[in-house]
């Protein structure tokens, strides 16, 4: 990873300055679409939570300075295609939901209808059906509502993305479909190529460009119980997705692979009856966590590879902005100074380990008797400052954890793994649910055919947010990453600026929840906020492609 412009938030704040000093004008009745990653919900959990800020409200914050937001809810842990489908529809559809600025509630409706076309068709394992009905409309934020009633996404109404995690794989996709047209999978949505026109920017926050290896992490650690694993995912998925889709607190949109209520001799089925279906060995949760038609395997690096070869990296008629994160510290090199101290209690002296050793091997008793007389009169001041001279932390930390540890969980019949030390620990103020990943992914090597999938300049794949590998986020493999500090200010909207990842840099101070707002502490709120309005600042300055481009042949 270049860290040369390390401080992105900074550089971020320094090209908001100059594109303001070169007094080009701001278009803010361009909508910002703000497109979710993995896990990411569209109207408050529990009616308090944004995805987008937490107990703040990110997209209010942006309304109130003039800009018009619309948040997309996407399936939280689908496929890139499934997203795709989702995001054109409801762009396309031509209503929304509102977001009232003086009550701050969402009149959500759901009656977005849902068509994913034929690419599930050549596979032997597919969906129940390739539609689904009453799905949540976009929610729009904006003080001129009335001018937005019948809006529809088309070259005359023009968006910019700001995509978190996998919200920018989904783009990348949706934006190859625009640009090629895609009629023997979708005639309906992508019949027609030539329309990647329709967006101006797209802005990425902890995108995994190039997949994360928190996936290989996870099913590391859940090597010896998958099918246990699939039972638990099963009974959730049953408990969160009984009720109709309006009365789920958190909706998976998963019913078109049957991960609903369904009627069953035109009774509906009781929970009892669903939890059993779910849980079953080929029933529905198996079935989907098994294909390649979910978020899991679409954010890794096998699944971001396969994207690459379905997909153009990026639209010569698009500008492309990127942000990557790390939330690590170097693993330490050395003992601590309270070492000494802590090896003393000890249960078993080091002394008397020797003793005991020279003891028990015969002929050597006169020899270890002078041994254990010089080593009473030194003590452990001696013999343990030699022994940690001997070995590192990391190596005592991976002997602990590969042969006492793991081995103990598999005698008491725990099916999980514990991972190795790696280069990074977590810093201190880390969410705590992601203390876990941070170590574990600054553990996880690459295996051989990820390394040829990802090519000669590896980087550091060991430096992670806590969900996506900091080496990935600069930009897609297969496409051209500039630093921010060669951005042409003066001549913006020049064609060559255009289908180009512009990275801001290395930001090391938030994690993958902080760059979104969620459970963080205030001094980061401020900074993601300030990190939000900056970006909306700089995207409205941006002018859309002149050209109107013509379709492209699909490859």
């Amino acid at each position: 990873m270049d860290t040369d412009d390390s401080n992105a938030l900074d550089n971020l704040r320094n090209l908001a300055k100059q594109l303001r000093l070169e007094n080009l004008p701001e278009d803010k009745t361009v909508p910002i679409v703000m497109v979710p990653g993995f896990s990411g919900w569209g109207t408050p959990l529990f009616g308090a939570i944004n995805y987008w800020g937490g107990i703040e409200n990110i997209p209010k914050l942006l309304v109130e300075r003039g800009y018009t937001v619309i948040v997309t809810p996407l399936g939280p842990i689908s496929s890139n295609w499934e997203r795709a489908c989702e995001l054109y529809r409801q762009l396309t559809f031509g209503k929304f939901s509102f977001f009232n600025l003086k009550t701050e509630e969402i009149n959500d409706i759901h009656d977005v209808d849902v068509d994913y076309g034929n690419y599930f068709n050549d596979s032997s394992i597919r969906p129940r059906t390739t539609t689904t009905k009453g799905r949540k409309r976009a929610i729009l934020y904006s003080k001129s509502q009335d001018k937005y009633k019948n809006w529809t996404w088309n070259e005359d109404n023009k968006v910019h993305f700001i995509c978190h995690s996998q919200g920018g794989n989904t783009v990348r996709y949706l934006i190859s479909l625009m640009s090629r047209g895609s009629a023997d999978l979708h005639p309906k949505y992508f019949g027609t190529g030539g329309r990647d026109n329709w967006a101006i920017s797209v802005a990425t926050l902890g995108t995994p460009h190039n997949g994360t290896t928190i996936i290989d992490v996870l099913q590391n650690f859940f090597s010896g119980s998958t099918d246990a694993a699939i039972k638990l995912l099963a009974r959730l998925f049953a408990t969160i997705s009984f009720g109709t889709p309006e009365k789920r607190f958190y909706d998976l949109q998963l019913d078109h692979w049957g991960i609903c209520r369904i009627e069953i001799n035109g009774k509906l089925e009781t929970f009892q009856k669903m939890r059993e279906r779910l849980e079953s060995n080929n029933g529905p949760v198996s079935t989907w966590l098994k294909s390649n038609y979910n978020g899991f395997y679409d954010n890794s690096i096998e699944g971001v590879h396969d994207l690459h070869m379905k997909t153009v990296p990026t639209s010569k008629h698009v500008y492309y902005f990127s942000f990557s994160f790390h939330s690590t510290i170097p693993f330490p090199s050395r003992w601590p100074s309270w070492t000494i101290e802590a090896i003393d209690s000890f249960p078993i002296p080091l002394v008397d380990f020797i003793r005991k050793v020279l003891y028990s091997i015969p002929f050597v008793n006169i020899g270890a008797w002078i041994i254990t007389r010089f080593l009473d009169s030194f003590g452990n001041n001696v013999g343990w400052p030699i022994l940690l001279s001997l070995i590192s932390v990391r190596d005592l930390t991976q002997w602990g954890t590969q042969s006492v540890a793991n081995r103990l969980l598999r005698e008491i019949d725990y099916n999980v793994t514990l991972p190795p030390p790696g280069k990074y620990l977590p810093r201190k103020d880390v969410i705590p649910l992601m203390l876990p990943t941070v170590y574990a992914m600054g553990g996880q090597d690459l295996t051989p055919v990820q390394k040829d999938m990802l090519g000669p300049n590896l980087g550091d794949w060991y430096l992670n947010d806590g969900i996506v590998n900091t080496e990935s986020m600069r930009g897609p493999g297969d496409s051209i990453v500039r630093k921010i500090s060669a951005f042409p200010t003066s001549s913006i909207n020049s064609d060559d600026v255009r289908g180009i990842f512009w990275h801001f840099g290395v930001n090391d101070q938030m994690d993958h929840a902080d760059e979104i707002g969620v459970f963080i502490e205030q001094d980061t709120a401020k900074s993601t906020n300030d990190m939000y309005i900056n970006l909306a600042e700089i995207i409205s300055r941006l002018s859309s492609s002149s050209k109107s481009p013509e379709a492209e042949e699909v490859q």
